[in-house]
């Protein structure tokens, strides 16, 4: 059985995008196994993201240089798209020599490859703060942790009168609320489970990022690309259940039929005691 947003919301799970990742809250109130999410999740994005007629972009790598007619120098960050993977990237002010003497070497020599420095005003600090991901002591380390920003999908307004690259000011983490998936799926019967009119749900991605109000079970790259962000269960066939250390006599998931899982996972929580 294949894994679909459909499904899941028929079963009242909660599906949503936050800073980027996919949340899932089952409506048993189990957690979701990380290992679940990180099979399921790019179809499911996908599907989300195909539904609501939306792109998004995924990090791909960086690289520094002097970039545009002005040779202005600056970090390049690859950001293809999550949909179709067509080759686009956002380029950020930055400064690649060193801005005073030290053993390393002299004040305006050039950094080593792949490092740079900005400030707290630049593009590409309040970028980083966008995403909820740590940020180092030392900015002149954060080509370090440029990896950390796999796993977080992105929107951004495409720079006027080009096709690949991004607007730097306009670069947030997808966030896509419950109701505006629900509403995308399941907008006959929207109504009825959230007791709002169908039709108020926005469907383009909000401007602001919503604040992380729990803990991410989605894409995770490595930061906790973050518990927005994310139990331990056992992955059966197309769902997911939880093990329940207290009942030994029950049949292991992965020895149920579809038909025993399922049964297993609509059950409330509180019924496996």
């Amino acid at each position: 059985m294949t894994v679909t947003v459909g499904k899941l919301l028929s079963r009242g799970d909660e599906i949503r995008i936050e800073l980027g990742r996919l949340v899932i809250r089952p409506s048993s109130g189990k957690p979701v196994p990380q290992d679940w999410m990180d099979k399921h999740s790019p179809a499911l994005l996908r599907e989300i993201l195909h539904t609501m007629g939306i792109d998004a972009y995924e990090y791909g790598g960086y690289s520094t240089g002097k970039f545009g007619h002005q040779k202005a120098s600056g970090v390049a960050i690859q950001l293809p798209s999550f949909v179709d993977g067509l080759d686009t990237h956002a380029i950020f002010n930055a400064e690649l020599n060193r801005d005073r003497t030290t053993k390393a070497g002299a004040k305006g020599s050039d950094l080593p490859k792949g490092h740079f420095r900005i400030g707290k005003r630049s593009h590409l600090y309040r970028f980083w703060q966008s995403t909820g991901l740590p940020t180092p002591k030392r900015l002149s380390s954060l080509h370090d942790y440029l990896g950390n920003l796999r796993g977080i999908l992105f929107v951004a307004d495409l720079v006027v009168g080009q096709t690949k690259r991004l607007d730097t000011a306009s670069l947030r983490p997808l966030a896509i609320t419950f109701a505006e998936v629900h509403n995308a799926f399941q907008p006959d019967n929207y109504r009825t489970i959230s007791g709002q009119p169908a039709g108020n749900c926005r469907t383009k991605v909000p401007d602001k990022v919503s604040a992380p109000d729990q803990q991410n079970q989605g894409l995770q790259g490595n930061q906790t690309t973050g518990t927005e962000n994310h139990g331990k269960t056992v992955i059966s066939k197309d769902g997911y259940t939880a093990v329940n250390e207290s009942a030994p006599s029950r049949k292991p998931p992965q020895e149920q039929s579809v038909e025993e899982w399922l049964a297993d996972y609509s059950s409330p929580s509180g019924d496996n005691s």
